[in-house]
């Protein structure tokens, strides 16, 4: 069970989730502006690890549930270094902020309108190394993204609103192809 304060510091980044959620909708640059201290007292905590429940990752072997209510989680995931994490989307409004390491984090839009199976044209929206403290939202319609821990005892945490697609779109920018595909499979 999570120390209590780790607890009551995670409620607390939940519910300004929400209230960020509720006063900026998916409004990136305010969302993030709006997250920024909630996560720091996040990053702060050195206990985080011990603090969440496990559970089944994507992409990753490494997760837990530090938060979840049925609409709105937080997770916390170890990033193995070197290991990309395929270009993907979520279905869903996410936030994504660095515990420990380096990651390198890349953004994309879709500019096709998906109409020709098989093929996604992406452009770049953002690409830069995020360091502990440090987080970017992927929202509609730029909610692309892909990343890679560039440093040993990698984490992040992500903070999702609403319920991921069960079946995802996964993109190679460079060859402009996409194929839909469970996460899991």
């Amino acid at each position: 069970m999570a120390n209590p304060e780790a607890a009551s510091v995670i409620r607390a980044c939940a519910q300004a989730v929400l209230q960020a959620i509720e006063a900026h909708g998916h409004d990136t640059a305010k969302l993030t502006a709006a997250l920024q201290a909630p996560f720091a007292a996040l990053v702060a905590r050195p206990d985080l690890r011990e603090a969440g429940v496990p559970r089944t990752g994507n992409h990753v072997a490494n997760s837990q549930y530090l938060y979840y209510d049925g609409d709105l989680s937080i997770l916390l995931f170890e990033l193995p270094k070197g290991k990309p994490i395929p270009v993907h989307d979520h279905g869903n409004w996410e936030s994504m902020a660095i515990y420990r390491g380096r990651v390198q984090h890349t953004v994309y839009e879709r500019r096709d309108d998906g109409s020709v199976e098989g093929f996604a044209d992406l452009t770049v929206i953002e690409d830069r190394v995020l360091e502990p403290g440090d987080s970017a939202v992927i929202a509609p319609p730029a909610d692309i993204h892909g990343f890679m821990a560039l440093t040993d005892d990698s984490w992040g945490i992500t903070v999702a609103s609403g319920t991921y697609k069960t079946e995802r779109c996964y993109f190679q920018p460079d060859a402009k192809t996409v194929v839909t595909r469970n996460p899991r499979g």
